[in-house]
């Protein structure tokens, strides 16, 4: 059968296999058969005759083209400066930053540093720390202080298998950025800016390679947060301006934070003691959020009187710091069978 769609009805041409041409309908295609498959036609259904002739379709076509906004997530920073609890050393790298951002034409122009770096430059942050410490949280608030979006890179749409075009989505994404003007951050920055290498897929180094490209010439403001600063690429050192510390919390800032995280409609025993809890047990920021929710789930098991105790926030403190050493096991373990009642001891 063949069907030419047109844009009245009177212009199909109709053509079935046995009866010929025909005007609404045949022996053995129905009026509605007809409607039907030119509906899909019109909403642009295509038939291959087989797997090898679609392929040959999609490289014809060539790879598909990822857009834009699934390269990265932009939004309005959620959190200030003022909700930051940070050490003294760590706030004051971040002060300093946002003195060189805010002051840019001062040093620039004013000041000739133009003349020494012969064109602008923007600012490159590195957030180092353990997990949990406020390395996110921190951006946002830097992103919030200058009055700017937050611009989140989305790694996994940022790699693409076809040659070419990862490189084509890094270099949009610092572009989106720099029209924008947002805050680009990079978290997890050591699953992208890894160290190259001979080991190392060739396409690997080449990503790596267009990164610190347009990270150099970048002229907006970039954050790239990681736990493990040792496996950064080492020409990425050149190309940050500013590293910042995020270390373990004080214990007094580690009441800070219990304060600051419970809510303040969650019902406490008398016995809570928050300062207690900060002195007794060595959590970062986030590890500290993991306990309350922790010995909220405690206190709704228990079941009425709702409150939390200070038994719960101890038990959810301990089970914290346990899965340290839950993640530090070998789970895969070795296979021992307890002959006498068939028992299978480890993990497969």
């Amino acid at each position: 059968m063949g069907l030419m769609p047109g844009s009245h009805k009177e212009t199909w041409v109709v053509k079935c296999p046995k009866c010929g041409r025909v005007e609404k309908a045949c022996k053995h295609i129905t009026a509605a058969e007809v409607r039907l498959i030119f509906r899909l036609l019109r909403d642009g259904v295509e038939v291959f005759e087989g797997e090898e002739e679609f392929e040959d379709f999609e490289r014809a076509q060539g790879p598909p083209e990822t857009p834009r906004t699934h390269l990265y997530h932009l939004g309005k920073p959620r959190f200030s400066l003022d909700d930051l609890v940070l050490t003294p050393r760590t706030r004051e790298a971040v002060e300093d930053a946002l003195a060189e951002i805010r002051h840019a034409d001062l040093i620039y122009r004013r000041w000739g540093l133009q003349k020494v770096v012969k064109r602008r430059k923007g600012v490159t942050l590195l957030f180092a720390g353990p997990p949990g410490t406020g390395k996110t949280v921190t951006a946002e608030a830097l992103a919030s202080a200058l009055g700017r979006g937050f611009m989140v890179v989305n790694y996994a749409q940022l790699e693409n298998l076809w040659v070419g075009e990862t490189e084509k989505n890094i270099e949009a994404v610092f572009d989106e950025a720099a029209k924008g003007g947002a805050v680009l951050f990079f978290d997890e920055a050591d699953s992208i800016f890894y160290q190259r290498g001979a080991s190392a897929a060739p396409w690997t180094n080449r990503d790596v390679n267009v990164l610190l490209h347009h990270l150099e010439n970048f002229a907006g403001v970039a954050v790239l947060a990681t736990n493990m600063p040792l496996t950064l690429d080492r020409a990425l050192a050149r190309r940050i301006d500013l590293t910042v510390e995020f270390e373990m919390p004080t214990t007094e800032m580690r009441e800070e934070l219990l304060r600051r995280l419970l809510p303040p409609r969650v019902p406490l025993a008398k016995d809570v003691d928050l300062g207690a809890l900060a002195r007794r047990y060595t959590l970062s920021g986030g590890q500290l959020l993991n306990v309350i929710r922790q010995a909220i789930r405690h206190t709704l098991r228990r079941g009425k009187p709702r409150r939390v105790t200070m038994t719960d926030l101890s038990r959810a403190a301990e089970a914290e710091i346990s899965k340290g050493t839950f993640l530090a096991k070998d789970h895969l373990g070795t296979w021992t069978v307890d002959q006498g009642r068939q028992r299978v001891g480890g993990y497969g």
